[in-house]
């Protein structure tokens, strides 16, 4: 699979300032980690390109944080490795790795103003006075706190602290920066605000990025792929628009975004039967999970059902909930299954509930799952 990374992008339009890195590879290699009984990962593989930014999503105990603490050096795996631009850094210790990392909790030190919380890094680093205070002064400005730049924690918003939190972790010039669930404290509306930000900020700088979180939406804006986790395992790693379209698995389908599951007869030649209609299995899709059992589901998007007022049809309207241009409409069908069915504003504005509709599947291939 080919990307385009940020740090193409960057160079392209020449807005990489001075300081700025082209990126550096990371791969995790074949990483497992039990607690006790607890299997946290098990057999993790990613490449990250340089420059791109990389989002592992996935429930809480999926693994994800596990393994970016193991590249962080803050966790050690059982098996496997971890290599940095092709070497090898498992046993270099985490103040070693050159890598920034932001967490939820902003972590920033409460006696340090924003300006001397954005140094530190680069006092432990031995830099001058007036070099330390001019490349702080950079990034404050670089995430929009340059007047912010004598105050205090205390003094600064959620928002504002991780802000802080972001620039201290980039003044470094860090080889990979770590961002581990940091906008989840946040409120709605400066989170969208502070995840733009961060994402225009990665891709000026170009710097690697791995991102973790649990929020679908913040992985789907900000990455330039996804990995989706279960259990200590990938899934699957796309791009957030052939992770939608295209999931590779059940858990994915029904993890990222809104999923219908009908009850269906899985038939002959690849075949499957779902509300009056006979549409191909998803390639790919394996039958032989199925337990050779007929009775499946099919998964299929809101946007991926077509609907029709019908007198004597398969369904009944029963909820409309308007989301702007689209309104979401809930339609049962019979065996008492309800789907969400998306249609523009302008077509819904006459299903009203207990509207009588027919309700069919595109003649598309579909993915199926074992029946719930």
């Amino acid at each position: 699979m080919t990307t385009n990374t940020a740090s193409d992008a960057a160079a392209a339009d020449g807005t990489r300032p001075a300081g700025g890195t082209r990126g550096t590879s990371v791969v995790l290699q074949d990483l497992s980690r039990s607690f006790g009984g607890t299997r946290a990962l098990d057999g993790l593989s990613i490449e990250i390109a340089p420059g791109e930014l990389v989002a592992l999503l996935g429930p809480s105990g999926c693994g994800k944080t596990t393994a970016l603490r193991i590249v962080a050096g803050f966790e050690s795996a059982d098996t496997g490795s971890v290599l940095v631009d092709g070497k090898e850094i498992s046993r270099v210790p985490a103040a070693k790795r050159d890598m920034g990392m932001v967490f939820q909790s902003y972590s920033l030190f409460p006696n340090m103003n924003a300006l001397d919380n954005v140094g530190f890094g680069l006092r432990m680093r031995k830099l001058g006075a007036a070099k330390r205070r001019q490349r702080a002064g950079e990034l404050l400005d670089l995430v929009g706190l340059a007047p912010q730049a004598k105050q205090f924690p205390h003094q600064l918003s959620g928002g504002q602290q991780q802000r802080v939190a972001l620039a201290r972790a980039l003044a470094i010039e860090p080889r990979v920066l770590l961002l581990d669930e940091p906008l989840s404290a946040l409120d709605a509306k400066v989170r969208l605000q502070l995840r733009e930000q961060i994402r225009t900020i990665q891709q000026r700088l170009g710097t690697t990025t791995l991102f973790v979180t649990h929020d679908q939406e913040e992985a789907l804006s900000m990455a330039d792929r996804v990995g989706v986790m279960s259990h200590g395992k990938l899934e699957q790693i796309a791009a957030p628009d052939e992770l939608y379209v295209h999931p590779a698995t059940a858990f994915v389908a029904e993890f990222v975004g809104v999923m219908n599951r009908i009850p269906a007869e899985l038939g002959g030649s690849g075949m499957v039967s779902c509300v009056s209609c006979t549409v191909p299995v998803k390639e790919g899709d394996s039958v032989t999970d199925l337990g050779g059992d007929n009775a499946v589901d099919v998964l299929v998007r809101p946007e991926g059902l077509n609907m029709e007022v019908a007198e004597h049809g398969n369904g009944i309207v029963t909820t409309k909930t308007f989301l702007g241009s689209v309104t979401r409409v809930g339609v049962l069908l019979s065996g008492d299954v309800t789907v969400q069915i998306d249609k523009p504003s302008s077509e819904a504005a006459a299903l009203a509930p207990g509207t009588s509709v027919s309700v069919t599947l595109p003649p598309e291939p579909v993915l199926v799952a074992p029946r719930r």
